[in-house]
Parts: structure tokens; C-alpha cells; sequence
């Protein structure tokens, strides 16, 4: 279990030790990506958890310009995130049925990720309902708080709009 040590800090297994991390270790594969490869792309289907334990990514998603044509969309970074907290993304692909990415992830750096795979997830978070409890309880967190933080910025939007509209 070479890196179940680098999962102790990370918000997905919040409130858990390094036996109770270990029980999801037959549902995880490591991956190593180059530095400007894509790990998760925009509205393409995802299937996967994954967690950063070495490099830097990227977050952007499609900004449309326009219209509906290819040529009117360009991406805007949103955020950037190192693996000094050993960040997850891609959770919703393990809630939800035919999920699509909402968001393309580059590799900054060269970079080391452990992918968790859906039907593995659910294997094992129900061989083990109290760990399993605990991961859901996290993932509830996180998603709880983007959602606080993309209502904050749809008000911001509306208030710009608005503002405009009224000059």
C-alpha cells in the first residue's frame, strides 16, 4: 500500500486512519500525467474520483463567447491546486448516473494521481457502511461548499448585470 500514507491528508478521508483509509485501497490505481496533458476533460463522460498527490493542476471550463460554434468558446482557468492538500475532483461521477466532467483538469507539472473508479467505490463503501458513511459525509461537504461558493458568484454575476443595465 505504497500511498495510502499520501491519502491521510486528504479532505476525502477526513475523520479516518490509515486502516480505515486501506480499505479502499483495491479501488484505487495510481497514474503518473505529464506536465500539459489532460487528466479530466469538459462534458466528456467520467467515471472517476481522482486525487492529486504530487504536481499541480489546472481547473477551466468552456466560456462561450457567442453562440453555439466551436470558435466561440475559450477557456478560462479557474482555479489552480497543488497537492500540498491532496485535493479531489471528478466526486460527482461517483454520484451520479452518465456524468459528465463539468470541468477540464490539466496537469501544470508533471504530476501523480490515485484514480478511484465508481463501481469500486460503491463495492467497498458498502462492505464498509460506517467508512463508507464517513467518505459520503465528506464528499457532501465539498460538494455543499461549491455549491455556497457558485451561488456567491451567480449573485456577483446578477449584480454586475444589473447594475449595467440600469446606467
Amino acid at each position: 500500500m505504497p500511498y495510502i500514507s499520501h491519502l491521510k491528508n486528504c479532505p476525502l478521508f477526513k475523520g479516518l486512519d490509515e486502516q480505515e483509509i486501506a480499505v479502499y485501497r483495491p479501488a484505487t490505481h495510481q497514474i503518473s500525467y505529464l506536465k500539459g496533458k489532460s487528466i479530466m476533460v469538459e462534458d466528456e463522460p467520467g467515471t472517476t474520483l481522482v486525487i492529486l498527490i504530487k504536481g499541480t493542476v489546472t481547473i477551466s471550463k468552456k466560456l462561450t463567447l457567442l453562440g453555439e460554434d466551436e470558435s466561440d468558446t475559450k477557456n478560462k482557468t479557474f482555479i489552480t491546486l497543488t497537492d500540498e492538500y491532496r485535493p479531489f475532483f471528478g466526486e460527482m461521477a461517483l454520484l451520479m448516473d452518465d456524468s459528465l466532467r463539468t470541468a477540464t483538469v490539466t496537469a501544470l507539472t508533471d504530476c501523480e494521481i490515485v484514480v478511484m473508479e465508481k463501481e469500486a467505490f460503491q463495492k467497498v463503501s458498502s462492505e464498509h457502511p460506517t467508512i463508507g458513511r464517513q467518505v459520503m459525509e465528506n464528499i457532501a461537504r465539498k460538494l455543499a461548499n461549491n455549491l455556497e461558493r457558485e451561488s456567491k458568484n451567480v449573485l456577483k454575476l446578477t449584480t454586475a448585470f444589473s447594475l449595467v443595465l440600469d446606467e
